[in-house]
């Protein structure tokens, strides 16, 4: 039988394939899943912009190496868009927080995707995959 976090991890394969980069951890800061090598110092300020809204939007995400502007900050749900090029080449970002993720504590999915991909339809599926896949 496989356990929780190898079986969120395979769905997070079929669940995202339109994404570029996907990212599963949990509040211990252990890499549960990544499609990129991920620099432990990423992780903690990524579980902070759940924390205050203004907070956040100043701070921005980074993920691999690369700043992302909050644009909403719905708890569980932060995204946002990359603002270094034209929008019709942006990269978009999201997070999504579960309280008792694969691990049993809190858990963090993080995807990041380009166009033609568009955040009305990577967070839905952010969403969707963290209520029903990211339970322990």
């Amino acid at each position: 039988m496989q356990n929780s976090s190898s079986t969120s991890a395979e769905r997070a394969k079929e669940q995202f394939r339109d994404c570029s980069r996907v990212l599963i951890f949990d509040e211990s800061l252990s890499v549960l899943y990544s499609t990129f090598e991920v620099p432990q110092s990423e992780l903690s300020p990524l579980t902070k912009v759940f924390g205050d809204r203004d907070d956040a939007i100043r701070s921005g995400l980074t993920i691999d190496r690369k700043r992302y502007e909050v644009h909403r900050h719905h708890p569980p749900l932060v995204y946002g868009r990359s603002m270094t090029e034209e929008p019709e080449v942006s990269e978009g970002a999201a997070i999504c927080k579960v309280e008792e993720g694969p691990t049993g504590c809190p858990a963090y999915t993080v995807i990041t995707y380009k166009m033609p991909h568009v955040s009305a339809r990577m967070v839905q599926l952010l969403r969707d995959f963290c209520s029903t896949d990211m339970k322990q």
